[in-house]
């Protein structure tokens, strides 16, 4: 293997490690089952595999996987999931325990491919994570890419519809690249894991990544209720943002959009705050561009005219859904609360201290664990997931420390 370049960056910035750039070569379009089934048989004799997927999540009201992007040996495929729909045999080749599945920023990909193909991981490398973990200012793709290839990728189609077709060259280009480094990105931030002694702390974070499970889309019902500026409506305000909101629901669903597409948050938040006395047609609604009032004015007069009515009706959505807590859960919370900002301030100082990230200290799951669980002693340390023998040795008795005192 080459040994990497040190390029000597400008004094205002930090060193560059330059790495040799992957050999270029074209992508395997696979748009159908006989091919699907050939690429798998090939993944199933690779060790580790480069992974990335495009979905359609601003252009659709229930996104969905589109495409694919694998590297592996020196060999790159993209995959029309469109086209060949089920992926039984990629995530059959990719369902075991001595492939290791490389991703950047792989939470979204995770997500996706267990909810609507229902794969499994076991063993994963995050470059996005690595970077993150060593305190690398600049952690996205293209800024590795740039950083350690001196190649700038193109952006243009990163809030694409990959649900339409054909693909363009422009757009098969895009996609080739966003797996064709990361196999030369994951040996050296392994690498550098290692020289940093962090590969207990990275394989924590890879491990709750792998362990990510994707949901169903369903509608809530009191969405409307983490709209911005929605906290602050009064009850018939209340009343009519939740009107606009599952009728914008049904619309987006019917006609196949994000719902932000049908009719933005901030004009139902503006309607909500300033609801005409009454409405009787279509200009009486406020807020709205000439395109919408002619697209949707109609049926926006008969959902504030339903409002009023649920509101004159006492049909008013309470301020808030929690329900009140008995005095002493409230002091426990208040308690837990006190916890978390005291390891938070110690954590703090300690990364600081150290000259790492927080998440090298303590990870955020770690320490909602601590503060939940108050742990008495460093022995019951073992039962959470997200801390590992390494900090648990160095830190266990100052948390046992901080939360005993009082």
């Amino acid at each position: 293997m080459t040994e990497p370049e040190s390029t000597p960056p400008p004094e205002d910035e930090p060193q560059r490690i330059r790495l040799p750039a992957p050999d270029e070569h074209e992508a395997w379009f696979v748009d159908s089952r006989e091919d699907l089934a050939e690429l798998a048989g090939h993944l199933t004799t690779c060790p580790d595999v480069s992974l990335d997927t495009e979905a359609n999540s601003m252009h659709a009201y229930r996104e969905q996987t589109c495409i694919i992007q694998v590297t592996a040996q020196g060999k790159s495929a993209i995959i029309d999931v469109l086209a060949v729909e089920k992926l039984d045999p990629l995530r059959d080749a990719l369902d075991r325990s001595d492939v290791e599945l490389v991703f950047h920023g792989g939470d979204y990909d995770i997500t996706v491919l267990t909810r609507d193909h229902d794969f499994r991981f076991d063993r994963v490398f995050d470059t996005m994570i690595a970077a993150t973990l060593l305190g690398d200012e600049r952690v996205g793709l293209a800024s590795l890419v740039e950083d350690h290839f001196g190649h700038t990728l193109n952006k243009r189609y990163q809030r694409a519809d990959w649900g339409r077709r054909p693909l363009t060259d422009e757009q098969l280009d895009y996609l080739r690249r966003d797996t064709m480094y990361l196999p030369a990105l994951r040996a050296h931030y392994g690498e550098r894991l290692r020289e940093a002694d962090l590969e207990e702390e990275a394989a924590i974070e890879f491990q709750r990544l792998a362990r990510r499970r994707g949901s169903v889309q369903t509608v809530d019902e009191d969405g409307w209720r983490r709209i911005k500026g929605a906290g602050r409506l009064d009850d018939r305000g209340r009343t009519v943002i939740r009107g606009l909101f599952l009728w914008r629901e049904a619309q987006a669903e019917r006609r196949d959009l994000p719902p932000f597409k049908v009719l933005s948050p901030k004009t139902m938040v503006s309607i909500a705050e300033r609801p005409p006395a009454r409405v009787r047609d279509a200009r009486d609604v406020p807020f709205l561009g000439d395109r919408e009032r002619r697209r949707h004015g109609r049926a926006l007069a008969a959902v504030l005219r339903d409002a009023f009515v649920a509101f004159e009706q006492g049909d008013v959505p309470p301020k808030s859904v929690g329900t009140k807590l008995p005095p002493d859960e409230v002091r426990r919370a208040r308690a837990r609360r006190n916890q978390e900002e005291r390891i938070k301030d110690w954590r703090r100082k300690e990364a600081r201290r150290r000259k790492v990230p927080n998440v090298v200290v303590l990870p955020n799951p770690a320490l909602v664990w601590l503060a939940e669980h108050r742990p008495a002693d460093v022995a019951e340390l073992a039962n959470c997931p997200d801390i590992g023998t390494k900090r648990m040795e160095r830190y266990g008795a100052t948390w046992i420390d901080l939360l005993t005192k009082r």
